[in-house]
């Protein structure tokens, strides 16, 4: 029996860590919670977005010259769909010019001269950039092919970027009738939207996005950033910010902060897509995360000082430069706060009475990510016309896909905060979308590399503690723990990759087809109730999966 004074100071030491503790939650997830209402205003705004921007028929007065800039590397089964929608552009021909930066080593080359020739003989002017090394591979790539560049304006084209033939007319009169626009960003489409159920949550996660962050920051003139693939840029305004930087893994992001920071603005044309190719396997797709989430933190790290002192650049701007940049932080904040509740209440820090997660009001604040993804989804979904049954069941199994997603995002962040090599040369692959595809050799399956023992040992620790934590009474803490160990060590796909390799220190790729969630049934019923814990407790910009 303790006596009165060894009760008192043991008091003391739960109050300790106790505050602690919540001193290490608010200042991780403070952030968080900024994103979170500032998502909020931008789901509001979405919804006052002029709808008709880009739906007329576009006539212009004159018709300038465009460059279309396509960078491409070993992408074969893709780049002749890419030149065959140019070549069906709604525009004069002597008025385009095709400029593709070619990295390639394969076959994709001799596919490329063949096609330009076939465009040339319409009129086109074409010319291929093409460099002994890879030096700085998209950027340098990139950099380098502007020196052919003869445009008014720059259409960016992903390799398998698929325009629709009135892109250019539309795009330019939006540039006409928006003077300080740099920019303007279509909306992300998907040729193989239908392929599988990875293909479908992708393709859901980057409609969200768009509709969310880009429709919404464009009503209130708020900071988005382009996407490399499906963007019509001045080319003054790219020179005058310097083109690409060199050695950045996200360079569409970081040309949109130089243009922000430069007093430029963006224009979103939501009713004008930009066709492109889904991942088809949750490990490609939680790959891009991780490269993504680390390109964004080394923009942060490069750009935070300019960000917050920039003078000229409203203020409203700036932050909104930074709480877009913050995205990637959510899967971190998630796993941080998560463990560290894990920890007090398995070795008894605290009583289990005092956790966070045994609160009603926290567990009622942190349902408002899911009530909001919800609601994103379904607007997404609205503003396509694709409010279908089929598409609605979609939106809490997003939810799942990234709970697979957290550690690799998590792992992105520091890769990028220590400018780690890390997933710099990681590249989606492109398969065409064809099913054949899938017997070729040109795909290799992604191993299980070291960032793989990271996952494997927090998934596995995930479910160990889940018991523990469930035995104390705290159901919503083991519920969320255990939803994400089952699903982090889902997405490694053990059943099929039994093996483990060094880093990737190269482009590569994955067979499309079978794997990923297309793999992943999300059937049992323990994960179903496991997957909505973690729905509740995961931030939904971190669902969005930043793209």
């Amino acid at each position: 029996m303790l006596s009165w004074g060894d009760q008192r100071e043991v008091r003391s030491l739960v109050l300790q860590i106790w505050l602690l503790l919540e001193v290490i939650t608010l200042a991780i997830g403070t952030p968080v919670l900024a994103l979170e209402y500032y998502w909020v205003i931008l789901l509001a705004m979405s919804m006052k977005y002029p709808r008709n921007l880009g739906k007329s028929n576009a006539k212009l007065p004159g018709y300038p010259m465009v460059s279309i800039l396509i960078a491409t590397y070993n992408k074969r089964f893709v780049i002749e769909r890419t030149l065959d929608a140019v070549a069906k552009l709604d525009y004069p021909k002597d008025r385009i010019q095709v400029v593709v930066a070619d990295d390639s080593t394969d076959q994709t080359s001799a596919l490329i001269d063949r096609k330009l020739a076939d465009l040339a003989r319409t009129g086109v002017k074409t010319m291929v950039s093409r460099r002994p090394s890879r030096e700085f591979f998209k950027s340098g790539a990139l950099n380098r092919a502007m020196e052919y560049v003869a445009g008014k304006y720059v259409l960016l084209l992903d390799a398998d970027s698929v325009v629709s033939p009135d892109v250019l007319t539309k795009g330019i009169e939006s540039l006409e009738g928006h003077p300080r626009a740099a920019f303007v960003s279509y909306r992300y489409g998907h040729y193989n939207r239908d392929y599988n159920l990875v293909t479908r949550l992708f393709a859901l996660s980057q409609d969200i996005g768009d509709t969310i962050s880009k429709m919404g920051a464009y009503q209130i003139d708020a900071p988005f950033s382009y996407q490399g693939g499906q963007t019509l840029i001045r080319t003054k305004d790219l020179v005058e910010v310097g083109l690409w930087s060199n050695q950045r893994i996200a360079d569409d992001t970081d040309v949109s902060i130089k243009m922000y920071l430069a007093g430029k603005r963006g224009v979103y044309l939501s009713n004008v897509k930009i066709m492109c190719e889904d991942p088809s396997t949750l490990e490609a797709w939680k790959k891009q995360v991780a490269r993504t989430s680390q390109g964004w933190w080394r923009c942060i790290a490069n750009y935070w000082r300019d960000i917050v002192l920039r003078s000229g650049v409203p203020l409203r701007k700036r932050a909104g430069l930074l709480l877009m940049l913050m995205a990637p932080f959510s899967s971190l904040s998630w796993i941080i706060v998560t463990f560290l509740s894990t920890f007090t209440v398995v070795f008894n820090l605290i009583p289990s009475a005092y956790s966070i997660f045994s609160s009603p009001v926290y567990v009622a604040i942190v349902t408002i990510p899911f009530i909001i993804s919800l609601a994103s989804g379904a607007w997404a979904l609205k503003v396509q016309g694709l409010m279908t049954a089929r598409n609605v069941i979609l939106i809490p199994l997003l939810g799942y896909a990234s709970g697979g997603m957290l550690v690799a995002g998590s792992i992105g962040f520091f890769y990028g905060v220590f400018n780690r090599m890390g997933f710099y040369h990681y590249r989606t692959p492109k398969s065409g979308a064809e099913k054949e595809m899938t017997k070729t050799t040109y795909f290799q399956h992604l191993t299980n590399d070291r960032n793989s023992i990271v996952e494997l040992l927090l998934g596995g620790a995930g479910i160990l503690l889940a018991w523990f934590v469930f035995v104390q009474g705290v159901w919503f803490l083991a519920l969320s723990m255990f939803g994400f160990g089952i699903f982090t060590l889902k997405s490694m796909n053990l059943s099929r990759h039994l093996r483990f390799s060094a880093p990737v220190r190269r482009a590569t790729g994955v067979a499309s087809g079978a794997g990923g969630l297309g793999g992943v049934q999300l059937q049992t019923t323990s994960a179903v109730t496991a997957g909505v814990a973690l729905l509740l407790s995961s931030d939904s910009v971190h669902r969005i999966l930043i793209h």
